[in-house]
């Protein structure tokens, strides 16, 4: 069997922290993989992989050995597909984007060259995109957090803060002059929401407002595009990142009840790519595009 196989069962295992799952995205049977690591094991003279609680972790030699052979085991499989698809290598294939709906609608669509290459997107979670990313069915992910993964790369790529809104109909008659007094004005109040948990906004209410959280919680979407048009139809007050709300403000739907910059942290976004995508210019030209600044 050619040592080409043997490396791209080892890529796929190293991808997956698992041998099991590295053998399933290669298409093997755990035995057949299992003799496929051996195999490049005794080739190499080194161990490549340890056992660990969740699966395997990489030595020190299976650290060395994919960082050199990933990008161009990648680059081949490009080749590869575009033969199987009878697109030109000189094409640069789809690039594999992970995001969530929301940033992708509002802060990546924006973005997108529409003579650049073709685009694939998956919506998840954050949790969710990076796991499909290490496992190399992703090229590139847009998160809000900095993964801590040993095969995942991560650049700052701008952020959002966020914004206090409600229709101009549930607008206090008398603007509050501190956020004490709002925080008093809000109670009882209608509010909506991303999640039931409301992490972001119980800590607005507790940290800005001194108050815990007591506003009349009267809808949970867990989509921001439909907590925005709720707070247009006056379903309740909601704190919301600001590039969801810049519309909406412009045009006078909502309105911002106080600022907030100062007391809610804004929330930064990474371009998250593998490693060995580093070798690879059009992921590498993508990922850049999609950095704010």
């Amino acid at each position: 069997m050619a040592a080409s196989e043997w490396l791209r069962t080892f890529v796929a295992i190293y991808r997956s922290g698992s041998v099991t799952e590295g053998a399933a995205l290669r298409g093997l049977s755990q035995p057949a993989a299992s003799q496929q690591l051996a195999a490049l094991e005794r080739g190499s003279g080194n161990p490549l992989f340890v056992r660990a609680p969740a699966g395997v972790e990489p030595t020190r030699w299976g650290r060395e050995l994919y960082a050199q052979v990933v990008g161009p085991l990648d680059l081949l499989e490009d080749v590869l597909t575009g033969l199987d698809t009878g697109r030109s290598p000189a094409v640069p294939p789809t690039v594999r984007l992970g995001s969530t709906a929301e940033r992708f609608s509002f802060a990546v669509l924006p973005r997108l060259d529409p003579g650049g290459p073709a685009v694939a997107t998956t919506f998840g979670t954050d949790d969710e995109i990076l796991e499909l990313l290490g496992h190399g069915e992703l090229d590139v992910a847009l998160t809000g957090s900095s993964p801590s993964r040993r095969s995942i790369t991560s650049v700052p790529a701008g952020g959002t803060g966020f914004a206090l809104v409600a229709a101009p109909g549930l607008v206090p008659t008398t603007s509050p002059t501190s956020l004490i007094d709002l925080g008093e004005w809000l109670v009882g109040r209608p509010w909506v929401a991303y999640s039931a948990e409301l992490p972001r906004t119980r800590r607005f209410w507790q940290t800005a407002l001194g108050r815990p959280f007591a506003g009349d919680l009267r809808l949970v979407a867990p989509d921001l595009r439909a907590v925005m048009a709720a707070v247009e139809r006056s379903m309740g007050v909601s704190l919301l990142p600001a590039f969801v709300c810049a519309g909406p403000l412009a045009d006078g739907r909502v309105v911002e009840l106080a600022p907030v910059d100062d007391v809610v942290p804004a929330e930064p976004w990474f371009v998250c790519t593998r490693a060995g995508d580093l070798a690879r210019p059009h992921i590498v030209a993508f990922a850049e595009s999609l950095r704010v600044g």
